[in-house]
């Protein structure tokens, strides 16, 4: 019986959807995959029993999983060990690096645009000049209207990179904040009522969010310094007098190491 349900569990986990789900329906197409043949006394009655008990208790767990504090309407999704992307219910794109969550009141997200973050999230914002669209974390708000920005949260740090576009970054129980906009960076360290705008980091530092590095008259060895700490890898060359333009797709590191020596004539030593 241990191995039917597990099976089961594995079948419904495959193919569950959320406000989707017909429990009957799911027997039976679990019955067609892995019809039995027995003798002697039917234990037919009592194999549906047991796939039926567990199907509904996956349901069960999937429903508080996505709903968590069903009473208020939350929605809670999860990232897990993969970057993971989700589509907001006001056609908002948001990434969620591994070990992230998000969760939003689903009742009435289009007039009262508001999320709750833990760890690292990269959003597009689909703009709405009367329905602002605010992040709420453990130590600060951000409120945007629409933009590109990354915002990375923490029990005693919270940063805040804008790509395009503009939103304010404020302590969470705090009116006033810091405006920033394109290219700009900001944190708020634990116990500080106000962010510090900070020199912003490279620009590929979403590159886990977009899939797309991004150089503009870079030299060499900063280029080879940042594909190093995205890959986890040692990028030298010997020639570091040149600098490179142009957009790479972060999918194949060996892709853009050919791409870059071809463009600059120059010979990359790759070290795992």
């Amino acid at each position: 019986m241990k191995e039917i349900e597990k099976k089961c569990l594995d079948f419904v986990l495959r193919h569950y959807k959320f406000g989707r789900f017909d429990t009957n329906k799911a027997i039976r197409r679990f019955e067609e995959k892995n019809t039995r043949v027995h003798t002697g006394t039917n234990y037919r009655p009592y194999w549906y029993s047991g796939i039926a008990t567990t199907i509904l208790l996956c349901v069960t767990f999937s429903f508080y999983f996505y709903n968590t504090g069903s009473g208020n309407d939350w929605t809670k999704l999860a990232s897990g060990n993969a970057i993971e992307t989700f589509l907001l219910p006001d056609s908002t794109a948001v990434t969620l690096s591994p070990r992230s969550t998000l969760s939003y009141q689903s009742s009435d997200f289009k007039n009262e645009r508001q999320v709750n973050i833990t760890g690292k999230a990269f959003f597009e914002v689909t703009k709405d000049e009367k329905h602002p669209f605010e992040i709420c974390g453990q130590l600060s708000r951000v409120t945007v209207l629409g933009t590109r920005f990354q915002v990375s949260e923490s029990s005693q740090k919270s940063n805040v990179y804008v790509v395009s576009g503009k939103v304010l970054f404020a302590a969470k129980e705090q009116a006033e904040g810091v405006i920033l906009t394109g290219g700009m960076e900001a944190t708020l360290t634990y116990g500080k009522l106000k962010p510090e705008v900070v020199s912003p980091g490279s620009v590929n530092q979403t590159a886990w969010a977009t899939q797309t590095f991004i150089f503009d008259n870079s030299p060499v060895a900063e280029v080879l310094s940042e594909l190093s700490d995205f890959y986890h890898v040692q990028l030298t060359t010997d020639d570091t007098g040149k600098n490179l333009n142009g957009e790479f797709a972060t999918n194949s590191l060996d892709e853009i190491i050919d791409l870059i020596e071809n463009v600059l004539q120059i010979k990359i030593q790759k070290n795992d």
